[in-house]
C-alpha cells in the first residue's frame, strides 16, 4: 500500500502510531502497578469494599415510587417538605415522623429513605418552575407490605403536614362553599331571566330572540361548568392526588457483578490519582 499510494501509507502509519501509543500507555500503567502493587490492591479494595457493604446493607430493602398530582403550592415547596421528612427518617426520629404522617410508629420504622423527583428525574427541592406538572416520590422500605400505608402517610403529610396548611385547606374549602352558593344563585337568576326573555320575545323578531337566547345559554353553560368544578373539589377536598400508586416494589440492591465492576473502576481512578499526583507531590523536593 505504501508503494502504490503515499496517502494510504500515511494513514496506515498514523493508525499504527496511535495503536502503539495506546500499547505504550497501558504498558507504562502496568509497570506502575507492578512497582506499587500494594498501593494498587489497597485502592481496588477501597473502591469495591464500601460498595459491596452498602449493597449488602440494602439487600433486604425494597424500593417503590408513586406519582402525585396537585392543585396547590409549587414543586419546590413539596420537595423541601419531603427533604425535611427524610431528615427525620435518617435521624431515626420515628415518633415525630409518625405524628406528621399520621401513621403508626412501627410503620414509619419500615421507611428507610424518601426523595422527590420531577418528571425529568431532577431533585424536586431544586425545581423552581411554577407550573403544576406531576412529580414522583421514591421510597425505600424494609417491608413491602407497608408500602401503601407509608404512601398514604406521605401524601397526608404533604397535604396537611402543619398548622398553616391545615388552616389554608379550611379557608379554601370555605371559599369554595361560598363560591358554589354564589354560582347556584346566579344560575337561578339566569334561568329566570331566560324564561322571562323567552316569553317577552314571542312577539319580537326571531333573530333578536335567538341571539339573546344564545348568549344566555352560553353564560348558563359557563356557570354550570364552574359549578361542576366546585362540586368536584367539595367531593375531593384533598389537593394532592396519587395518580400512580406504589403497588410494585423491587429490591433495592444491585447485581454484585455491577457493584464489582463499578468498584474496580473507582479503585483504578483512585490508584491513578495516588500514583501519578499525590505521591509525586509528597516526594517532590525543590
Amino acid at each position: 500500500m505504501a508503494t502504490n499510494n503515499s496517502g494510504a501509507y500515511t494513514t496506515a502509519n498514523n493508525n499504527d502510531g496511535f495503536y502503539h501509543k495506546c500499547i505504550r500507555l497501558f504498558s507504562k500503567y502496568l509497570n506502575i502497578i507492578k512497582s506499587k502493587i500494594l498501593l494498587y490492591i489497597i485502592c481496588i479494595l477501597a473502591g469495591i469494599v464500601p460498595l459491596v457493604m452498602y449493597n449488602y446493607s440494602v439487600s433486604d430493602m425494597y424500593k417503590a415510587s408513586f406519582t402525585v398530582a396537585y392543585d396547590e403550592l409549587f414543586r419546590k415547596i413539596y420537595g423541601d417538605r419531603l427533604a425535611k421528612l427524610n431528615t427525620l427518617i435518617q435521624r431515626k426520629q420515628y415518633a415525630e415522623a409518625a405524628v406528621v404522617m399520621k401513621i403508626p410508629v412501627n410503620t414509619v420504622k419500615s421507611l428507610n429513605s424518601i426523595e422527590g423527583k420531577n418528571i425529568l428525574g431532577e431533585d424536586l427541592s431544586k425545581d423552581l418552575n411554577t407550573d403544576h406538572l406531576p412529580f414522583v416520590v421514591n421510597i425505600i422500605v424494609d417491608d413491602s407490605s407497608k408500602t401503601k400505608a407509608i404512601q398514604d402517610g406521605i401524601v397526608n403529610f404533604l397535604a396537611t403536614g402543619n398548622e398553616f396548611m391545615s388552616e389554608r385547606k379550611k379557608i379554601k374549602e370555605l371559599e369554595n362553599e361560598e363560591e358554589l352558593e354564589f354560582v347556584e344563585q346566579q344560575l337561578r337568576i339566569s334561568d329566570s331571566l331566560l324564561k322571562k326573555g323567552y316569553r317577552s320575545g314571542e312577539g319580537s323578531s326571531a333573530g333578536n330572540t335567538n341571539k339573546k337566547e344564545g348568549s344566555g345559554f352560553e353564560y348558563n353553560y359557563e356557570l354550570y361548568k364552574r359549578k361542576q368544578e366546585l362540586l368536584r373539589k367539595k367531593r375531593m377536598p384533598v389537593y394532592i392526588t396519587v395518580i400512580d400508586d406504589a403497588i410494585v416494589s423491587t429490591q433495592a440492591k444491585k447485581s454484585f457483578t455491577v457493584i464489582g465492576a463499578a468498584g474496580f473502576i473507582i479503585g483504578n481512578i483512585l490508584f491513578a490519582m495516588m500514583a501519578l499526583f499525590v505521591l509525586p507531590v509528597l516526594r517532590y523536593k525543590d
